[in-house]
């Protein structure tokens, strides 16, 4: 019996990969951004899923610069529900604008899959994060 090969000489699978057709994501999964100033504080609230089809809002959002209207932006993220690679890149020049422009990036902790994400991959490590957002 002839065997169906890959270009590596290696067996393809007998049966046809079973592919689920794109689904649109429900309006509760989108990403909301909220934003409020107290002061030299800036409150970023995140709501729904930080990944590809959010992460430009956000890079926007958080590519003006702050530098001479706040002194400290605080990432709420107990409203997030999902966040992937393209969210925690966000994340990380988010952290790296803000401090470069010489102000304080605090992040406040999401949802346990939020939070377990961002362990594992280090990010945490890299940035100031608290339970509560810091009083104006």
């Amino acid at each position: 019996m002839n065997e169906a090969v890959n270009g590596r000489g290696r067996p393809l699978p007998l049966s046809p990969a079973r592919l689920r057709p794109t689904q649109s994501k429900d309006a509760s999964e989108l990403l909301e951004i909220a934003v409020s100033d107290d002061g030299g504080v800036r409150l970023v609230r995140l709501t729904g899923e930080l990944d590809m089809a959010g992460v430009n809002d956000f890079d926007r959002l958080l590519g003006a610069d702050w530098a001479d209207e706040v002194a400290t932006v605080v990432l709420d993220l107990r409203g997030l529900t999902f966040i992937d690679s393209s969210g925690l890149r966000a994340l990380i020049m988010a952290d790296q604008r803000v401090r470069e422009g010489g102000g304080r990036f605090v992040v406040v902790r999401g949802s346990d899959r939020v939070n377990q994400v961002m362990e594992m991959t280090g990010v945490a490590q890299r940035m100031e994060l608290v339970d509560e957002p810091p009083a104006g």
